[in-house]
């Protein structure tokens, strides 16, 4: 899979920090976790763009048990993406 274009890191940033059920996502590990994987898929250009998510390591917390938990079903969904565009068919 290709580096993440600048363009298409913003939309998803917009997209998970507008699916924020709780003030308290911004520093959930679900949160965290996705974030981490969208900055090791983005080109060099982006890389500004995760500067604003940027939380101390002791606000961090475990997971609220939100059922939905929108930024952890945004971040599956990314990753079942991701690994449908790796595979190889024969």
């Amino acid at each position: 899979m290709p580096k993440l274009e600048r363009n298409e890191m913003q939309t998803l940033l917009q997209t998970v920090g507008e699916s924020f059920p709780h003030r308290a996502c911004n520093t959930c590990e679900c949160f965290l976790g996705y974030l981490a994987q969208l900055r090791i898929d983005s080109d060099s250009a982006a890389k500004g763009l995760f500067i604003p998510f940027k939380v101390e390591r002791k606000e961090m917390h475990k997971c609220l048990g939100c059922d939905p938990c929108p930024p952890g079903e945004l971040y599956a969904g990314y990753m079942l993406k991701k690994q449908k565009s790796t595979l190889i068919t024969l």
